[in-house]
């Protein structure tokens, strides 16, 4: 992602996504899978180095699916973010050191 030089356009961009992050709602994690001869959906992670399996019924299909969209998302917004602050406090550095260098030389 190519990102902008500007501290105030960097701080914007970093509070859109937390606004977007704070809208998403009810997120569940792991992977949808429908294993063969089944044809039930199960939801899959992994907690404390072990696979855990849950079945899901097909009345809550449509909200699980949902949950895990907003998980999915949540997990793009949160890389986003991490790439905007980590700009922002380089950016910020590299102002701060200008600074100190004029500073210096007066």
């Amino acid at each position: 992602m190519r990102l902008p030089q500007s501290p105030s356009i960097l701080r914007r961009m970093r509070d859109a996504r937390l606004r977007q992050l704070q809208a998403l709602g009810p997120m569940l994690g792991g992977s949808l899978v429908r294993f063969p001869h089944h044809s039930s959906l199960y939801l899959t992670d992994k907690y404390r180095g072990k696979t855990r399996t849950l079945y899901i019924p097909p009345h809550r299909l449509q909200e699980v699916q949902q949950w895990h969209a907003s998980f999915v998302a949540a997990k793009k917004l949160l890389a986003e973010l991490s790439e905007i602050q980590r700009k922002l406090l380089r950016v910020e550095i590299q102002v701060s050191r200008r600074l100190r260098g004029r500073k210096s030389s007066s």
